[in-house]
């Protein structure tokens, strides 16, 4: 998970250890970083407690009196934890999770009934999926691909019962029947799958991932505006 400058303001502020708005607590952090870069760029050494800051020039120059020139030199900058980051590291406690959980991306989605990308499924018919990590493994009972109507309860969505292809980078199946016409749906990827899924390596727990496209439910004519009952 990655945390911005603004989320680990709004944490600060949802501690209670300050009364400070996390506007406030941005454009204070924001006045001595900037600072501290400025000082910086004119050749000083800066140390935020935290962490400290040095930049240099990269680059050959010829003579004493060459001038800087890009892109034969460039400015470099680099960085190096402080005491108090140091001794957090040492006291820090590792446990250990399995193997690194590399969640589904499912990067394009497409209706092979009428070649759509991104854009709608048909009951009944195959869908097809290419991204990465998106392997279906595990013998947890919850492992599947599954179909979600936006907005509907975790316990409404639709497991596939027919799988054509389980790869790493390509997923096909069967969508389920049953599904309303016009309405829109998202894919639920679950797994046990681990970081490197060639090998027989799980995942203690099966790890859920939504698809970021939506899919609107047609009855395989492209952009059709018509109801018509769905192949089931």
């Amino acid at each position: 998970m990655t945390y911005t400058l603004d989320d680990l303001a709004q944490l600060v502020v949802n501690s209670g250890i300050t009364t400070q708005r996390k506007e406030q607590l941005l454009e204070d952090f924001l006045l001595v970083a900037e600072k501290g870069v400025e000082m910086g760029l004119q050749g000083n050494n800066i140390n935020f407690d935290l962490f400290t800051l040095r930049f240099g020039v990269k680059g050959v120059f010829n003579s004493a009196n060459e001038p800087f020139t890009r892109p034969k030199h460039e400015v470099t900058a680099s960085m190096s934890v402080g005491p108090d980051v140091r001794k957090a590291m040492l006291e820090t406690m590792v446990e250990n999770m399995g193997p690194a959980q590399h969640y589904a991306q499912m990067d394009t989605i497409i209706n092979t009934v009428n070649g759509e990308v991104n854009k709608s499924l048909t009951s009944g018919q195959v869908l097809e999926v290419k991204g990465v990590n998106l392997a279906l493994k595990g013998d947890d009972e919850s492992v599947g691909i599954y179909i979600q109507e936006v907005g509907a309860a975790d316990d409404t969505r639709i497991k596939a019962t027919v799988v054509l292809n389980n790869e790493p980078k390509r997923l096909m199946f069967m969508v389920p029947g049953g599904l309303k016409l016009s309405s829109m749906y998202q894919l639920v990827h679950i797994t046990q799958a681990g970081a490197n899924t060639n090998r027989a390596i799980q995942l203690k727990a099966p790890r859920i991932e939504f698809s970021s496209k939506q899919l609107k439910c047609t009855d395989g004519t492209p952009d059709s505006g018509v109801e018509r009952p769905g192949i089931l």
